[in-house]
C-alpha cells in the first residue's frame, strides 16, 4: 500500500510525530466466537455478545448488553481489551465494522472474529479504524461470497494498520466516546419527545365513540362534532405524472415521499395540507402555503373554514389507523380521494381550541425538529473527524 502522508490533516495539540504502519497480523493475536446464537437467549442467564448485535444496535464500544444465554463448556469470554468484527453478513459493506470490547467475562458469540491486540494498540482506536476510512474499503474488498459475505481472520491479519503512539491513540478513542455520548443523548432526547407526542396525540383527541378528549385546555367544555373532512375541505389530486420533468427550479414539487423535489412551474398557489397517497410512505403530510406543484398520487386538501394546522394534527392521529383498515390483503397500503373525502373528523365547534391544540403540537414537532437537526449536526461533525483524524 502506497501512503502519501503519514500525519492526518487534523491532531492533539503537541502530537507531531509520523504514524507508524505494520499488518495487523504483526501486532496483534486473533481468534474466533463460539457456538450461541440467537435462538439460546434466556431473560437471565451470563451475558452475552452476539455478532447480530453489531448490525441492529452497531456501537464502536461495547460496555453493557441485554442479552443473556445459559453457559455452555468451551466458551468465549471477553477480557476487556478485544475488538470484534463480524464473520458474515449480506453485504461486504456491513461486515467492515468493528467494535471494541471495554468489560471482561462477557460471552462472545458465534460468527464474530477476535482481535486481541498488544499493548501498544489501543482497541477503541482499532475499531474506529477498521470500521472507517481505508481500512473499510480495504476489508470491504477481501469480503468473499453473494448470497452471503465472509471476512475471515487472515483478512484482518493483512490489514495495513496506520496508528501513532498509544497516547494520541487514546485521546483520538476519547474523543470519538464523548461524541457518540453526546450522539446517544440526542437520539434518547428525540425519541422521548416522539413518544410523548404520540401518547398526546391520543389524550387531545377523543377516543373511537367518545364526543371529548381525555385532556382539554382549561375555558372549554362544550362537547365536539363530528364531520367528514370533505365537508371541511377542498380535496383534489396532483397535476403532474411520474415521468413530469423535475429541475432545480423554483417551485416546491410534492410526490410520495417525505422531501420535496423543486421544479419550475406551479399548479397551485394556497395554504394546503399535501397528502402521500401511495407507496412507502403513504398517508405522510406536508403543510405548505405558497405557489407548489404535487404529483398526481398526491392528495391537495385546502380552503379550510377550521383551523388547518389543527386539521394536520387530526390526520396524524387517525389517518394511518384508516388506511390500514381499508387495506387490501397483501398489497401496499394506499389512499382513494373516497377515503380522505368520506373520513370521519371529530372537532370542537371554538375555533380557539382547535387553534391552541394545533399551535400545542406545532410547538412539540419543533422541538423534534430541532433535536434532529442537532443530531444530524453532531454526526456530520464525527464523519468529519473520522475523515480527518485518521490517515
Amino acid at each position: 500500500m502506497v501512503v502519501k502522508s503519514k500525519v492526518p490533516q487534523i491532531r492533539f495539540k503537541g502530537l507531531i510525530r509520523e504514524w507508524d504502519s505494520k499488518k495487523l497480523g504483526e501486532i496483534a493475536n486473533f481468534s474466533k466466537g463460539q457456538g450461541y446464537s440467537k435462538n439460546d437467549l434466556v431473560e437471565v442467564g451470563k451475558s452475552i455478545l452476539l455478532y447480530g448485535r453489531l448490525y441492529t444496535k452497531y456501537q464502536t464500544v461495547i460496555s453493557i448488553v441485554d442479552t443473556f444465554v445459559k453457559e455452555k463448556n468451551n466458551s468465549i469470554f471477553s477480557k476487556g481489551n478485544e475488538v470484534v468484527v463480524p464473520a458474515s453478513g449480506e453485504t461486504a459493506e456491513d461486515i467492515a465494522r468493528a467494535s471494541a470490547i471495554n468489560i471482561s467475562d462477557l460471552l462472545i458469540g458465534g460468527d464474530l472474529n477476535i482481535i486481541y491486540p498488544n499493548n501498544k494498540i489501543n482497541n477503541i482506536f482499532l475499531a474506529l479504524n477498521i470500521s472507517n476510512g481505508k481500512t473499510q474499503k480495504d476489508l470491504s474488498n477481501k469480503a468473499q461470497g453473494k448470497s452471503v459475505v465472509h471476512l475471515r481472520n487472515n483478512d484482518l491479519k493483512e490489514i495495513d494498520l496506520i496508528y501513532p503512539e498509544t497516547i494520541e491513540q487514546t485521546k483520538i478513542g476519547n474523543y470519538f466516546q464523548k461524541l457518540d455520548k453526546l450522539i446517544e443523548q440526542k437520539q434518547i432526547k428525540q425519541q422521548k419527545l416522539i413518544q410523548f407526542k404520540k401518547a398526546m396525540l391520543d389524550k387531545m383527541f377523543p377516543k373511537n365513540g367518545a364526543n371529548t378528549p381525555e385532556i382539554r385546555f382549561k375555558g372549554f367544555g362544550v362537547e365536539w362534532e363530528e364531520k367528514s373532512l370533505g365537508e371541511l375541505c377542498s380535496i383534489s389530486t396532483g397535476k403532474l405524472d411520474a415521468n413530469a420533468m423535475v429541475q432545480d427550479g423554483k417551485y416546491r414539487f410534492y410526490t410520495c415521499a417525505k422531501e420535496y423535489l423543486r421544479i419550475n412551474n406551479y399548479a397551485f398557489n394556497t395554504d394546503a395540507l399535501i397528502v402521500s397517497g401511495n407507496g412507502a410512505n403513504v398517508g405522510y403530510i406536508h403543510y405548505y402555503k405558497g405557489k407548489f406543484n404535487a404529483y398526481q398520487r398526491t392528495y391537495v386538501l385546502d380552503k379550510f373554514l377550521d383551523d388547518i394546522i389543527f386539521i394536520k394534527y387530526i390526520l396524524d392521529r387517525y389517518l394511518h389507523q384508516r388506511i390500514l383498515i381499508e387495506k387490501n390483503e397483501g398489497n401496499m397500503p394506499y389512499i382513494v380521494l373516497g377515503t380522505l373525502a368520506d373520513m370521519a373528523i371529530m372537532l370542537p365547534f371554538s375555533l380557539k381550541e382547535q387553534t391552541k391544540i394545533g399551535n400545542y403540537f406545532k410547538k412539540l414537532d419543533y422541538q423534534i425538529d430541532l433535536q434532529l437537526q442537532e443530531l444530524e449536526k453532531l454526526k456530520n461533525i464525527k464523519k468529519a473527524s473520522l475523515d480527518k483524524m485518521f490517515v
